[in-house]
């Protein structure tokens, strides 16, 4: 933020990233930002911050966080590592071991922390800024509404909440939960042992699409200014007697039945249109394997575009499962031919006993070939 106002035309890339803040739980955004090219300072932009440890120091408005006496240095790899230790926060501070006395690195940590303790309470107090959190590990509801109700005590900033794209969330789509919430869906996490590893193409994604919905909707509180339903490009397939897929099945299928079909044998395929142009398209299916222990204990199923490769899941689980397609495998495609590999096929004759005998792999629901 760092005195960046915000815009109201359609930012590049650069004034995209400076209209949010992160608070945490690792420096993963602070990179995204790294990577177009601007250093904005934030207090907790390349901090370690769990979230209980976050809380306490929102609920003391983070007081004597920057007090020498709680600043600890933790050389590791060549690096001093600081820690805030009045609220268990640990981040990088670029300089070397050895390139500076420590009690003068630590008398420069505590002004420069802070200032920015001062700074992120007022920009928290500010309406019209948007707070990322994320964390790699599941969040409770619980905790999700104590971080809501310890934002909501400074003003009515908005919170970003990012997870991992799954069933239903498309990488770089965002919902909008309510005036003071939206919930953004990147790709995949960076793993906790290699941040840098982040996807910088939903990540920036994310970023655009909550800007766009925050400029529609208006400041927290205020009624807003144009109804905003996410929706992107789909194209959805439904199983079973009444659906309609059988429109899309090419070899591979067995009779539909009461809200699902079977796949049998060792391929199947699909033939459907294309959702329209992406960079990138999210594959969901609703399905369940065929499977009779001990004599049949899992499925596999591989997903082909094109004849391409695009994904396995073995074993195949029970429910909602989603992949990526690659968007150059659709690009410029009036149609999509998939087929699914199920080499594990078997019948219910043969692996329990039941009279019948056709090489079941999986049971499908739904399937939906969506832009991302």
């Amino acid at each position: 933020m760092d005195g960046i106002p915000a815009i109201k035309t359609e930012p590049n890339d650069q004034e995209l990233v400076l209209q949010f803040e992160s608070l945490g739980d690792n420096c993963e955004f602070g990179l995204v930002q790294r990577r177009v090219g601007v250093e904005p300072l934030g207090l907790l932009r390349f901090s370690g911050a769990p979230l209980r440890n976050l809380l306490r120091a929102l609920a003391n408005r983070f007081e004597q966080i920057g007090d020498p006496d709680h600043i600890r240095l933790q050389p590791e790899n060549g690096e001093f590592m600081i820690k805030l230790a009045k609220y268990d926060f640990t981040y990088h501070s670029d300089v070397k071991v050895g390139d500076v006395e420590p009690e003068r690195l630590v008398r420069q940590q505590s002004r420069v922390v802070s200032y920015l303790a001062r700074k992120l309470v007022d920009d928290l107090r500010d309406p019209g800024k948007i707070f990322i959190f994320r964390q790699n590990e599941p969040l409770a509801a619980s905790d999700l509404v104590d971080l809501r109700l310890a934002l909501a005590a400074y003003g009515n900033g908005r919170l970003l909440w990012v997870q991992q794209a799954c069933p239903g969330h498309s990488p770089g789509s965002v919902v909008m939960v309510d005036d003071r919430l939206m919930v953004g869906y990147v790709r995949r996490f960076a793993p906790r042992s290699a941040v840098p590893e982040l996807d910088l193409e939903s990540w920036l994604a994310v970023l655009r699409e909550a800007w766009r919905i925050a400029q529609e909707a208006g400041p927290p509180g205020e009624p807003p200014r144009a109804a905003h339903v996410p929706a992107p490009a789909r194209v959805d397939i439904t199983f079973g007697a009444e659906g309609n897929a059988r429109a899309y099945q090419g070899f591979g299928w067995s009779g539909a039945e009461a809200g699902f079909t079977w796949s049998v044998g060792e391929r199947s395929k699909l033939t459907i249109p294309s959702p329209g142009p992406a960079a990138d398209y999210w594959l969901e299916m609703h399905a369940i394997p065929h499977v009779h222990p001990p004599l049949l204990r899992r499925q596999r199923l591989d997903i082909f575009v094109k004849d391409v490769w695009v994904h396995s899941f073995d074993p195949m689980p029970r429910g909602e499962v989603a992949c990526a397609v690659p968007g150059h495998l659709i690009a410029g495609q009036e149609s999509v031919e998939i087929v699914l590999n199920h080499p594990h096929a078997a019948s219910p004759m043969l692996v329990g006993g039941v009279a019948d005998d056709r090489r079941l792999a999986i049971c499908f629901y739904r399937l939906a070939l969506v832009c991302a």
